[in-house]
């Protein structure tokens, strides 16, 4: 029989589980692992901070809505990626934080980066583990899977102590389970699809908010028949962008506000009533709305607002079931509210066409995001991170399919865009991948694009330079005036020359007619590039797009 050490029945689990990559920062208390990991055949993706290695997982499970994982050293290894790890939780990415730890005989004695990490996770796991003894790993990281996959998919902890992972055991006694995950779609009971079938077919002025519950039950090709089926508009939000396209006749977004506002039957799919949705309420939503809402959580229903209907389970099945119910000519019933959200799209749209056409230097938002929009095909990626410019490029960038967009989600982490953009191109290589940041948010983890050239991951950075926290000086600025505007101000810097030190391209743009040849040459280039791109900070003030982010 074979002996196997901790590390490698890690490896082993994991491999067998479909996963190709993990995402670390070196550490001597997780060494077993990546022994485990070379032996069968999973790559190591090093980087330079365990938030970046967590946030690249979340990306990696995002895009195969499947299990991402990342593995960091004990105490500070593992503190470092709570960050990654919260805005997984927020996301519902199924992360896997796989934690190095003391020897279990010396824990509470001062071991080095001894600390009791499970209960960090407590409030921003599906649930955590310690191992005790070798033979069990198998169980105790599909246990943990399965509870990432089941369900709300979300993230957990698995925490292996040194001498866990070091000791050998017989392969016989650690056998790896099969057949773990049970993820069978729910549908819903036929009463309260009469009654959905029913509150549509009476409606007036109905709508459809797709979220990201729409693109983690692959329910995109389903919400696109119901749509139809129905003849009502689609508005979508954090994942759930792309999955009706941008050019697909019932898609809209410019006219949410006006459509929100006056709507009087509110579908939300596997969107929560956050802060971006005004938590279902005036004056977002109408005071006397119909909401109906399905989720994979039944916890989600009816938060912040009463709802008519709320219905958990599979939004796909769910959607077929009701597309099924409706009732023949319900379509010709909205042709006179569609028009007028057309109408409003249209007016949007002519808004933003009008103030992207500006020369000015230095360069405007709306320009820089215009041409940015133009080199945006079905085979590209979308990375946002940001505030202010990438809230001014979601409004142009046209999206063509689920997945297309990644930014980070409900949580508003920043920083997460180099990760995602290096876990996007290594199951995708295929692909052009783009990352739009901002350059506070580059700031944070701006080191890994020397990652992302280390491992041959041809990327390109394009980046919005206003010289500050844009979204929070804007605001800052308008309360208390300039003079009183503190730490919310950043230098011009030559991100562009920092890349090159890391062994990527760079290029400084200040004039508009630069962007677009920028942008074809790096995209098409085998490179990593950073496209820095010098912006007026007052350009997207003077717009009036001005939110205090809280």
């Amino acid at each position: 029989m074979a002996e196997l050490t901790g590390g490698e029945l890690v490896a082993k689990t994991l491999k067998q589980a479909g996963v190709n990559h993990i995402f670390t920062l070196c550490g001597g208390h997780i060494l077993p692992i990546y022994d485990g990991c070379l032996t069968h055949g999973i790559q190591i993706i090093d980087v330079h901070h365990e938030q970046a290695a967590a946030h690249a997982a979340d990306a990696y499970a995002r895009l195969t809505r499947g299990i991402g994982v990342a593995v960091v050293t004990a105490g500070p290894g593992v503190t470092d990626a709570v960050t990654g790890v919260v805005n997984a939780y927020a996301a519902r990415s199924p992360l896997l934080l796989i934690g190095g730890a003391a020897m279990i005989g010396l824990k509470g004695m001062g071991a080095l980066q001894d600390i009791p990490q499970l209960p960090l996770f407590s409030s921003c796991t599906k649930g955590t583990w310690s191992v005790p003894e070798a033979r069990l790993i198998p169980e105790f990281l599909t246990t943990a899977m399965r509870t990432a996959l089941t369900g709300r998919p979300g993230p957990v902890f698995v925490e292996i102590p040194i001498d866990v992972l070091v000791n050998e055991v017989e392969d016989r006694l650690a056998p790896i389970p099969t057949g773990y995950v049970h993820r069978n779609p729910a549908a819903a009971d036929p009463e309260s699809i009469t009654r959905f079938s029913d509150l549509l077919a009476r409606a007036e002025r109905p709508l459809v908010m797709a979220g990201s519950g729409v693109y983690w039950d692959d329910a995109a090709a389903d919400l696109a028949r119901f749509a139809e089926r129905a003849g009502v508009p689609v508005f979508m939000n954090g994942a759930g962008r792309g999955c009706l396209p941008s050019d697909h006749p019932l898609a809209f977004s410019q006219a949410r506000g006006f459509a929100l506002s006056s709507a009087d039957v509110v579908i939300v799919l596997g969107a929560p009533l956050d802060f971006r949705l005004g938590y279902g309420r005036p004056p977002t939503f109408a005071e006397d709305a119909i909401v109906i809402m399905v989720d994979a959580d039944p916890t989600e229903l009816g938060r912040n607002r009463l709802l008519a209907l709320g219905l958990a389970g599979h939004i796909g099945l769910i959607l077929r079931q009701v597309a099924d119910a409706l009732p023949s000519g319900v379509p010709s019933r909205f042709e006179r509210w569609l028009g007028q959200v057309r109408d409003k799209e249209r007016e949007g749209r002519e808004k933003l066409e009008a103030q992207a056409v500006s020369d000015q230097v230095p360069i405007s938002h709306y320009r820089w995001a215009h041409e940015i929009a133009q080199v945006v095909d079905a085979n590209t990626i979308v990375v946002g991170d940001g505030g202010d410019v990438v809230n001014c490029a979601a409004k142009f960038v046209p999206l063509q399919r689920p997945g297309q967009w990644l930014d980070p989600g409900q949580f508003g982490c920043l920083g997460v865009g180099p990760s995602f953009a290096i876990a996007a191109k290594l199951l995708h290589p295929e692909k052009k991948v783009l990352l739009i940041s901002g350059d506070g948010a580059f700031g944070l983890n701006g080191m890994e694009l020397e990652t992302a050239a280390r491992f041959n991951l041809p990327m390109t950075c394009i980046i919005g330079n206003d010289g500050g926290w844009g979204q929070i000086r804007n605001p800052q600025i308008s309360f208390w005036g300039e003079a009183r505007a503190v730490g919310t101000s950043l230098p011009f810097t030559r991100y562009d020359r920092m890349v090159e030190a890391l062994g990527g391209r760079g290029l400084l743009i200040t004039e508009p007619k630069e962007i677009r040849p920028a942008l074809e040459t790096a995209l098409a280039s085998d490179e990593v590039w950073c496209l820095n791109v010098i912006l007026d900070p007052a350009a997207y003030r003077k717009t009036g797009q001005v939110s205090l982010a809280i």
